[in-house]
C-alpha cells in the first residue's frame, strides 16, 4: 500500500519548500490524495507555508517547508572503542558533530554511554525529540531497543530502554548499516532509487536493504550478510556457527591469515597490510582472491533474489579496495543472472558520521512515517513532536 504522506515528506525534506501543484507533478498523486497528507503533516507540526515563489503574472504558489526548528535529534554510531554522533533539526541540518572514547565491552559500558549522551543532550536548544543509535547487531523491532552484539559484546541487553529511563527521552535502536542504508536513502545517490543494497566492509560484514524506497527489517532483524555460510566447513566465528562469510571476508580474517603466513607481525594493522599488499602482487593475490571471491559470490545470491538497482559498497574496508575489486567483479559477473545483471556499483569513502546521520533519521521516521513499526519510544517521539510544534508555531 502506498504511504502519500510519508513520500511527501520526504519529497519537501529533500528537495527544500515545493508548491503543492509540483509535489503532485512529481509524486504522481490525485489533488484530495495530496490535500489529505498535507493536512496530516500540518496537523502534527512538520511542514508550513514558507514563502511564496516569485510571481510570473498569475497568482503566486505558496511553498511548503518544514517546520525546522520543531525538535532536534541525537545520532550516535557505536564501535567498540568508539562513538561518534551528530545533532540535527528537523531539516536533517547537522547542527554539530562529536566523537567520544567509548568501551562497549566494560562492565560500566551502558553508563559511560548515557553519560556521553547526557553531556550531548545539554546541549540541545528547544526540544529534544529523541536518540537514534546505530549497532553492529541485531536490535529487537518490538521494543524499545534490545540489542545482541557479538562485535560490541552485548547479548540480549536492553540498551535502549536503560538509556531512556536514565535520560527521560526516547531512544530508539537500529543496526548500524541499516542506518547507513537510511541515510544513502535520504541524502546521498539512493534519493532517486527504488531498490538497493548498502554492503559495509571492515571488522564485520554487513548489508542494509532498501526495497521500493523502504528500509527492509524483516521481521527479526534483517541484514546479517556477514553470517552467510560462504564455506562447507570452516572457522568459528565470532556468532558461534562455522563457515560464515566474515571468518573469511572481515578485515580481522584477512589481517589474521596475513600474520599466520609469517607477512607481518602479530601487531600489525590493516593499513600495514594493504601498504604490503600493494607493493607485493603475489601477496595481494594470496590474501585478497579468496574473500573477494567469497564476497562476490553471496552477493550474487542476494542480487538474483531481490534485483536491485545500486549496490553501495562502505565500512572502513573500502580503504583497500583497489585489492579486492577486480576479483570481487569476477566472481560477482560470474554468478549473477543475466536478467539481473543491469544494477551500477558505487564505493562510497568511509565517514562514521555519514552512519549517526542514518541514526538519527531512524528517530525522524518514527514521527514521520505511518508504517514505522510502534513501540514506546516511538509513541513518545510523536508526543514530543506535537508539543515542540506547538511550542514553536507560537514562538514564531
Amino acid at each position: 500500500m502506498r504511504d502519500s504522506t510519508n513520500e511527501v515528506l520526504r519529497a519537501i525534506a529533500t528537495n527544500g519548500p515545493v508548491s503543492r501543484a509540483q509535489l503532485a507533478r512529481d509524486l504522481g498523486l490525485s489533488g484530495p490524495t495530496l490535500t489529505q497528507a498535507t493536512k496530516y503533516l500540518f496537523d502534527r507540526g512538520l511542514i508550513s507555508e514558507v514563502k511564496q515563489s516569485p510571481s510570473t503574472g498569475g497568482r503566486p504558489a505558496t511553498l511548503l517547508g518544514l517546520v525546522a526548528n520543531a525538535g532536534q535529534v541525537l545520532g550516535i554510531k557505536l564501535a567498540d572503542n568508539h562513538a561518534v554522533g551528530v545533532c540535527v533539526n528537523l531539516q536533517s541540518e547537522i547542527l554539530w558533530s562529536f566523537e567520544e572514547p567509548f568501551s562497549s565491552r566494560g562492565e560500566d559500558a551502558i553508563k559511560e554511554l548515557i553519560a556521553l549522551l547526557k553531556k550531548q543532550s545539554r546541549k540541545i536548544k528547544g526540544q529534544l525529540l529523541g536518540i537514534g543509535i546505530g549497532i553492529p547487531g541485531v536490535v529487537s523491532p518490538i521494543d524499545s531497543g534490545t540489542a545482541d552484539s557479538a562485535m560490541l559484546g552485548w547479548n540480549n541487553v536492553n540498551v535502549g530502554k536503560r538509556i531512556s529511563d536514565a535520560l527521560n527521552t526516547p531512544v530508539l535502536l537500529e543496526n548500524d548499516v541499516n542506518t547507513l542504508a537510511i541515510a544513502e536513502s535520504l541524502y546521498g545517490h539512493g534519493r532517486d532509487v527504488s531498490n538497493f543494497l548498502t554492503i559495509t566492509l571492515g571488522r564485520g560484514i554487513g548489508m542494509g536493504l532498501v526495497i521500493n524506497g523502504e528500509l527492509y527489517a524483516g521481521s527479526y532483524g534483517a541484514g546479517e550478510f556477514g553470517h552467510v555460510n560462504a564455506l562447507a566447513a570452516g572457522v568459528k566465528c565470532e556468532c558461534g556457527k562455522f563457515g560464515c562469510l566474515e571468518t573469511v571476508a572481515s578485515s580481522p580474517a584477512i589481517l589474521d591469515a596475513a600474520i599466520a603466513a609469517g607477512y607481518l607481525p602479530k601487531s600489525a594493522s590493516m593499513a600495514q597490510l594493504w601498504a604490503l599488499a600493494r607493493k607485493d602482487k603475489k601477496i595481494a593475490d594470496e590474501l585478497f582472491t579468496e574473500p573477494a571471491e567469497r564476497l562476490g559470490i553471496a552477493l550474487a545470491n542476494v542480487i538474483n533474489v531481490f534485483g536491485p538497482e545500486l549496490i553501495f559498497i562502505s565500512g572502513e574496508g573500502v580503504e583497500g579496495w583497489d585489492l579486492w575489486e577486480k576479483h570481487f567483479k569476477k566472481a560477482l559477473a560470474s554468478h549473477v543472472v543475466a536478467t539481473m545483471n543491469k544494477f551500477d556499483i558505487e564505493v562510497d569513502p568511509w565517514d562514521d558520521a555519514k552512519w549517526a546521520l542514518g541514526a538519527t533519521a531512524i528517530v525522524l521516521q518514527a514521527s514521520l512515517s505511518r508504517n514505522h513499526r510502534s513501540n514506546a519510544s516511538s509513541t513518545e517521539v510523536k508526543n514530543r513532536l506535537r508539543i515542540a510544534a506547538k511550542i514553536d508555531s507560537h514562538a514564531s
